[in-house]
């Protein structure tokens, strides 16, 4: 039998850290992101590649980055996530009826913060009761991530060509960034980002690459060197948004 686990989904990283606490207390597996970018819903023909659940729940907040809990929630349910919407939930600071009756309209619940820990432990105790925990889940990514958008400039296996390319910086954690670039790229690469942040060069390996739209990729880039990036306030990241 498997951990049941719980994707998190709240810009402030407080509450992440909060709510990270209560569930691995709880005796869950904990996935926490800053950003909803990770799951991904952001092209029109984007949809669930995966083959089971991610997650046995999923908590996000209202007010997030690129798009909102309600918008991300109503994306998967179009887009074939395969975890219940009963085993979803929105968290908001501004509670107003017409939110709340999205919520109910979709199937999720909604927790008006702040929230008592015995309120959401209520919730969890009825969506627990109907918990397959010998079904195997998708895997899991197991670091945080963080919302992070950059313009860039890179250079692939600079050794050997010099030619330019751009992109994007979608997220990143603690050992590399997710990329959105225009152009393929092979696992095992090497990449130099030359322009995009104050410390470049930039070095780093691509450990995996997939289309996203018809002249659109999504990559992971494992960082070589230049960690200190990775230590960028996060304070002053949400300050910029």
């Amino acid at each position: 039998m498997r951990k049941p686990r719980v994707i998190i989904y709240d810009d402030d990283v407080m509450v992440l850290d909060m709510l990270e606490r209560f569930f691995s207390e709880r005796g869950y597996e904990v996935d926490s992101y800053s950003s909803v970018v990770v799951c991904k819903y952001e092209n029109i023909t984007d949809s669930c590649e995966n083959l089971s659940p991610c997650a046995d729940i999923i908590i996000s907040d209202f007010v997030m980055p690129k798009m909102t809990g309600i918008e991300l929630f109503q994306r998967q349910l179009e887009r074939g996530c395969k975890v219940d919407m009963k085993m979803k939930a929105i968290m908001s600071g501004y509670s107003d009826e017409k939110l709340v009756k999205q919520c109910e309209k979709l199937g999720c619940r909604f927790f008006a913060k702040p929230f008592a820990f015995s309120e959401l432990s209520g919730w969890l105790s009825e969506c627990e009761k109907n918990f397959d925990l010998s079904r195997q889940l998708n895997d899991r990514r197991v670091t945080r991530r963080y919302y992070l958008k950059k313009d860039i400039e890179y250079c692939v296996n600079p050794a050997i060509s010099k030619e330019i390319f751009m992109g994007i910086t979608v997220d990143k954690n603690n050992e590399g960034l997710g990329l959105r670039i225009f152009n393929p790229l092979r696992s095992g690469e090497e990449i130099t980002i030359i322009k995009g942040f104050e410390n470049t060069p930039v070095k780093g390996v691509v450990k995996w690459c997939r289309k996203q739209g018809e002249n659109t990729y999504i990559a992971g880039l494992q960082l070589l060197d230049n960690i200190a990036i990775m230590k960028t306030s996060i304070a002053a990241e949400s300050a910029e948004k």
